[in-house]
C-alpha cells in the first residue's frame, strides 16, 4: 500500500529513517514537504493514507485550510508522527484521543504493522470550514 508522508526537511531528522526512506515491508511511502503540497495542491496518486508529522502539521495546518487542502488530508485516513500519545494537534480538537500515533523511532516491522492497521480504520468524519474573508 502506498502512503504519503508529509514531513518538513528540518523534521525529517527527528522522525525513523525507515518513515522517510520507506524501507518498509508490503508498504511503500513517498515523502513530500508541506511546501510541495502548498504548490502543487494534491496528494500523490494511489495514496492509500496520510501521515503526517506533528511538527509540520502544527506549522503548516493553518495554511492547509487557508488554500483548502485540509478536505484532500481528510478523505484519507489520517495517522501523525510524534513523540508522545498524549499531543494536542491544530484543528483536531474534536478528535482529541482518536487520532491514530506513530511513535518517532518506529522500526521497520512495527511500522509495517502499524501502517496495516491503520489501513483497517474508517476515515475520520471530520471537517473544517472555510475561513471567511474579510472584505
Amino acid at each position: 500500500m502506498l502512503f504519503a508522508f508529509i514531513c518538513d526537511t528540518y523534521f525529517q531528522k527527528k522522525v525513523s529513517s525507515v518513515l522517510v526512506n520507506g524501507d518498509i515491508p508490503n508498504h511503500k511511502i513517498v515523502t513530500i514537504t508541506a511546501n510541495e503540497f502548498l504548490e502543487t495542491g494534491e496528494l500523490p496518486k494511489g495514496i492509500s493514507g496520510v501521515i503526517a508529522e506533528r511538527a509540520t502539521w502544527q506549522k503548516s495546518f493553518s495554511m492547509f485550510r487557508y488554500f483548502g487542502l485540509l478536505p484532500l488530508l481528510e478523505q484519507q485516513t489520517l495517522a501523525f508522527v510524534a513523540s508522545t500519545q498524549d499531543v494536542e494537534f491544530k484543528g483536531r480538537g474534536a478528535m482529541k484521543g482518536k487520532e491514530f500515533i506513530i511513535p518517532n523511532s518506529i522500526n521497520a516491522e512495527e511500522a509495517s504493522t502499524q501502517l496495516t492497521r491503520l489501513l483497517e480504520l474508517p476515515p475520520p468524519a471530520f471537517t473544517h470550514h472555510k475561513s471567511k474573508a474579510i472584505a
